[in-house]
């Protein structure tokens, strides 16, 4: 996966969590994952939470200490 695929997937997982996908950029997702495969969006999104959680833990560690 090259890096402008890479960009491209964790914008549109980002613009997932936070509800605002446009029609347009959900069929060109469509497109890749026919073409690609749903494993890059599985592992990017994994990671994108996982460092949420991280960074939710330390704001919370912080406020609480």
């Amino acid at each position: 996966m090259n890096l402008k695929n890479l960009l491209s997937v964790s914008k549109s997982i980002l613009a997932a969590f936070c509800g605002i996908q446009s029609n347009k950029k959900f069929d060109e997702d469509d497109n890749f994952i026919q073409k690609n495969g749903v494993s890059s969006f599985i592992l990017i999104g994994f990671i994108l939470v996982f460092i949420l959680g991280l960074i939710l833990y330390f704001i919370v560690g912080f406020i609480l200490s």
